[in-house]
């Protein structure tokens, strides 16, 4: 693992923490020394589990919001804002699939995957954008996901909510880049999860035998970019979305 010496100490805040690639954003952070504030819906017990378990622990954070609601955003926000003076890195990796053909799908499914990839980065965005602004060099990156750049069969409520995310990535940059907030955003493809052992396996297979690697990503490689947009090493990266994905996507 790559160590960025100028992360040591930074404060992070990571939605969606509890899922497979939010442990890994809070493994790599940690491990990089960072205080983390890991976000979580509901199930928060893996990352109870990683502050009992962890050598650095004791930097976890964690706390229950649902980005949904904007309510208990604001109010996350003001918990914050009394542990820290400046959040340096906020990590919107929170996301939701409902995923079935467009004839099937009905009018919840599409608004609550909406709410939750996009609504959800907005809010929370929105919120912490105060102690952002507080903090030298600060970074958000958002996750979004190769859906968002190209077609994905049965999400089309996933893929308008991951490319809106990329659109609002690409804004946001150019407003605050000058007032030293970058913004950028990372595109996984099919990461090892548990989200992708829904997929029946045909579909899998199908997948790998068009990525070059011909392997499935590991949550570990998001995280490592995640890592990278946000240290001094890409200072001047700024309204990109790194496509992590194997080559799967290649133009």
């Amino acid at each position: 693992m790559v160590t960025y010496t100028d992360l040591a100490g930074k404060n992070v805040l990571i939605t969606g923490a509890s899922g497979d690639i939010g442990l890994a954003l809070c493994r790599q952070y940690l491990r990089q020394q960072c205080q983390v504030w890991a976000v979580g819906k509901n199930n928060v017990e893996p990352l109870e589990k990683m502050q009992q378990s962890d050598v650095n622990g004791s930097n976890l954070h964690v706390l229950r919001c649902d980005i949904t609601q904007r309510e208990e955003v604001n109010q996350l926000a003001e918990v914050l804002a009394g542990q820290i003076k400046e959040l340096h890195i906020l990590i919107n990796n929170a996301g939701l699939c409902r995923d079935t053909l467009f004839s099937e799908m009905n009018w919840e499914m599409f608004d609550e995957v909406i709410k939750t990839n996009l609504y959800g980065t907005f809010n929370v965005s929105k919120a912490l954008f105060r102690l952002l602004s507080f903090a030298d060099h600060a970074a958000i990156v958002n996750i979004s996901s190769i859906a968002g750049l190209t077609s994905s069969f049965g999400q089309t409520n996933y893929s308008a909510a991951k490319a809106g995310v990329i659109g609002f990535t690409r804004t946001l940059a150019a407003e605050y880049a000058a007032r030293g907030i970058r913004v950028n955003a990372i595109a996984p493809g099919v990461i090892e999860s548990r989200m992708v052992k829904k997929v029946p396996r045909q579909i899998i297979r199908a997948i790998m035998s068009a990525i070059p690697l011909r392997r499935q990503g590991n949550v570990d490689e998001v995280a490592s970019v995640a890592l990278f947009l946000s240290s001094a090493a890409a200072s001047y990266v700024v309204g990109q979305t790194l496509i992590v994905d194997g080559g799967l996507i290649m133009r």
